[in-house]
């Protein structure tokens, strides 16, 4: 075990209490999760009690409270995505459903007579209920007033074991002595739609066969399926290799796409703001990882998981974790500093007050993960999510272009305590102060404009699937919600800012004005009309008079602006460009603004 963070110390990922604390009421009871409807099921003895785990939930009272009736211990449960019915497995034969209105119950056993691996709710149409048997999927539709299910059909398919995914609809089905043969199917609105079979390996060949001998053996446990800016993958937690891998999946194809060191065979997995975090459960620490950043490896150092505090004296904190804080606990902070050698800064809300320590002890039994990013205490019955500090994040990645990257594609909801556009104004502007190599500048302004032109793109159509067709179709499947930098603030506020405040040298500006235009035309985002005057004047200061007027004839009208005009019209005027008299009045004449050619002739003739 690690010892608990120092008092003030950063952490990148932090549990926020939900509110839902029945330690005191519930010292006895099971503790479950019901994915598909988002609430907690308490079991005890022969009674059910469920709890909201949403932020907007003023009372900690049940939702409802059920009674399955005698019988052996409840070993799984279920409810309807309607929150009418609930799904009760005690053994493999047979499941009981209580009607939660009236208390009335049936009985429902597979069609097959053989085991019942598993079961859940789906909103298919034409199918609400599926187990998993030894034999694959068995389909089912409510009987009208819920009083029974019609078994519908199957899907064939010999299963070791199963798991399911309710975010994305996925479940799959375990095939082969070592459990590395898997097939998936996607429950759609309309469908259960077949998706290609693929093996747990150095390469997700479709060839092998499920006959073969397995090198390992693979369980549940060991799977994930996770969503992830609207890709869903299947996560194999390798641990005879110590590596994370995932496949994508495709509606004609499954691909190995990732692969991830890990450094301890005690791994859970959370997802939170597209960010997946590999929670190394023996020492506590998190780390995060971006499947579209250009590196494959984590974005930022690891460091110990922390508790998230709404104030110093918050009572949902564990008594453990308690003894070990000191009262000088991480106090909210005015700015974000970008990690630099000369720390430029950013005025930001600050990252998210937190206690010395976190939990050092998770890979205890009662400690649950579930999807997306929840964690159960099922010991003291209080649940938790999982969160990312990103201005902490800011702090200690030291890759500039790759945290920009990262920042732009964080939804601000999700962080409330940073201000994303301050600390990617930080970054752009901290670079250009420091005079970081035309390099490095490039890739920083490349991620900019990548970001702002996914920002600007339409988003995509609706679809019952969210499985794309092949990985070679590369149209983005997201509308990126975060503060992606327009080109008018990169001009305002960054380069014209640096101008003013002769804050870098005029040629260094020079330079990184015409990369950023370079990036922006890569990405065919306009440029506004300020931008262009800016560099005009940066060129006249370099004296690049030949520069300014070979560039104006060749874009050939592609700069045209009344702005622009009016500018050069000045410059005319001034005497600081001869050449721009006619560049003037050939612009004004090519943007219709006949009143200000006729003035400008008219004032050449006086």
């Amino acid at each position: 075990m690690t010892a608990p963070a120092a008092a003030g110390a950063l952490a990148h990922v932090c549990m926020r209490a939900t509110g839902l604390d029945l330690s005191h009421d519930k010292p006895s009871a099971r503790m479950r999760y019901d994915e598909g409807t988002g609430i907690i099921l308490f079991t005890e003895g022969q009674q059910v009690q469920a709890y909201s785990t949403s932020p907007s939930a003023t009372t900690q009272q049940p939702l409802w409270v059920a009674s399955p009736g005698e019988g052996d211990p409840i070993a799984s449960l279920s409810v309807s995505l309607d929150g009418a019915i609930l799904a009760v497995q005690r053994g493999t034969a047979f499941l009981q459903f209580v009607h939660l209105k009236s208390s009335k119950l049936f009985v429902q056993g597979p069609k097959s007579r053989t085991r019942i691996l598993s079961f859940f709710w789906c909103p298919s149409e034409g199918c609400d209920f599926v187990m998993a048997t030894g034999q694959g999927l068995e389909l089912y539709q409510r009987l009208p007033q819920g009083q029974g299910l019609r078994y519908k059909g199957s899907r064939k398919h010999p299963t070791t074991w199963c798991t399911y995914s309710h975010e994305s609809r996925i479940v799959l089905l375990a095939t082969g002595q070592g459990g590395l043969w898997l097939q998936a199917y996607q429950v759609t609105n309309d469908a259960v739609l077949k998706l290609p079979p693929f093996q747990l390996g150095p390469s997700a060949s479709q060839q092998a066969s499920p006959k073969s001998g397995p090198s390992q053996r693979v369980s549940p446990q060991d799977i994930r399926i996770l969503t992830i800016y609207c890709r869903i993958y299947c996560a194999h937690i390798d641990h005879p290799h110590k590596r994370l891998v995932l496949y994508r999946f495709f509606k004609d194809a499954v691909v190995l796409q990732h692969t991830y060191e890990i450094y301890s065979r005690s791994i859970e997995l959370s997802v939170h703001d597209n960010v997946l975090l590999v929670h190394h459960l023996d020492s506590s620490t998190v780390l995060l990882l971006d499947v579209r950043a250009r590196t494959n490896g984590p974005i930022v150092g690891p460091l110990p998981l922390a508790i998230a505090l709404e104030n110093q004296d918050d009572q949902s904190v564990p008594a453990s974790i308690h003894a070990s804080m000191r009262e000088d606990h991480l106090e909210r902070e005015g700015r974000v500093e970008v990690a630099s050698s000369s720390s430029a800064a950013a005025s930001t809300s600050g990252s998210i007050s937190t206690a010395s320590g976190g939990p050092d002890h998770l890979d205890s039994c009662h400690w649950s993960f579930q999807p997306p990013n929840l964690i159960l205490d099922t010991q003291a019955c209080k649940v938790w999510r999982c969160e990312v500090d990103i201005a902490a994040v800011g702090r200690t990645c030291t890759d500039w272009p790759l945290l920009l990257a990262i920042l732009q594609r964080r939804h601000p909801l999700l962080h409330p305590t940073c201000d994303i556009k301050a600390l990617l104004l930080a970054i752009v502007k901290g670079a250009l102060l420091e005079q970081l190599n035309m390099c490095t500048v490039k890739q920083i302004f490349d991620a900019c404009a990548l970001g702002y032109a996914e920002a600007c793109a339409a988003p995509p159509s609706p679809h019952q699937g969210i499985i794309p067709s092949s990985p070679e179709s590369r149209g983005r499947a997201l509308r990126l919600a975060a503060p992606a930098l327009a080109p008018q603030e990169v001009e305002l506020k960054v380069l014209r800012w640096l101008h003013e405040e002769e804050a870098t040298g005029v040629q260094y500006l020079e330079a990184a004005i015409a990369q950023y235009l370079a990036s922006c035309s890569w990405q065919g985002i306009a440029v506004p009309a300020g931008l262009r005057l800016l560099s005009i004047d940066v060129a006249l200061l370099r004296g690049h008079k030949h520069q300014v007027v070979s560039s104006l004839h060749q874009q050939g009208g592609g700069w045209d602006s009344g702005a622009l005009a009016a500018h050069l019209e000045r410059l005319a005027r001034k005497g600081e460009l001869a050449e721009a008299w006619q560049l003037a009045l050939d612009m004004y004449a090519r943007l219709g603004m006949h009143d200000k050619h006729c003035q400008m002739l008219l004032a050449k003739v006086n």
